[in-house]
């Protein structure tokens, strides 16, 4: 359990060597960039039309029911928690939403990662190839974003618990997120050896702590405003390539004893 999560996590320490001393950061400039936009823009998105919103309610509301003074604070209250919520919702959605976009160049940074620290290439370039990349991106991110989500609600329940609810449900929420991270990280590797996306989630859930080590590596690197959501995808990509070629022969070796 706990040799497979380190291994997940360390190959952030190839990843980083890969990036900066093996001439692949300028793979990471046009995805970072899209990245970093992410949380100004949709947390912008999210406050905007929840402060908007709210000021509508207010006036409709102090119009038949609350005297104008009420109803304002009883706005800002509610502005301030349902933005809370946004962030959140923002925070939760932005592995999922992220990999989406990342789609187009997520082949190509894994595969340029194998083929440096491995030594192996992959297929030739073709648009079909890409398209088809960009097409599995997509349903491997819906796919672990339904699971997520579905898990997430299952996890809220646990706040009806006194105290130990609510630590159970962050512990839970960082596995969570932490092993649909680093499993949507290793599918490049797992494409390029045909595996399809019901093979890719088997085998990413065999090898479950060496995926949750890949994503706790990412999320350790999301703390880090502007730096961290430009480089943590990638990086997380990178290291997932590195590492993730490794869990095919652990997965072999197991079934060979």
């Amino acid at each position: 359990m706990f040799r497979p999560f380190m291994k997940g996590l360390n190959a952030y320490r190839d990843a980083h060597r890969l990036v900066w001393k093996e001439g692949m950061w300028k793979h990471l400039i046009i995805p970072g960039l899209i990245s970093m936009l992410y949380f100004p823009v949709v947390i912008g998105v999210f406050f905007g039309g929840t402060f908007f919103g709210v000021q509508e309610l207010s006036t409709h509301i102090s119009e038949k029911w609350l005297p104008n003074e009420v109803a304002s604070w009883a706005a800002w209250g509610l502005s301030v928690i349902v933005g809370l919520l946004s962030i959140y919702l923002a925070f939760l959605l932005y592995r999922s939403v992220v990999m989406v976009i990342y789609a187009p160049f997520i082949g190509m940074i894994s595969e340029t990662a194998e083929e440096k620290h491995h030594g192996t290439k992959g297929p030739a370039f073709s648009i079909g190839g890409l398209m088809y990349d960009i097409y599995r991106g997509i349903m491997v991110s819906g796919i672990t974003l339904a699971i997520s989500l579905a898990l997430t609600v299952l996890c809220w329940l646990l706040w009806l618990i006194p105290l130990a609810g609510a630590a159970i449900y962050f512990a839970g929420m960082l596995i969570l997120q932490a092993y649909f991270a680093g499993a949507g990280f290793m599918d490049p590797v797992l494409e390029r050896r045909r595996m399809g996306i019901r093979q890719s989630l088997s085998h990413s859930y065999q090898n479950k702590w060496h995926a949750m080590g890949n994503g706790a590596g990412f999320m350790i690197m999301m703390l880090v405003p502007i730096i961290g959501w430009f480089l943590a995808p990638s990086y997380g990509i990178i290291a997932a390539a590195v590492s993730g070629v490794d869990t095919l022969y652990d997965s072999k070796a197991k079934r060979l004893s």
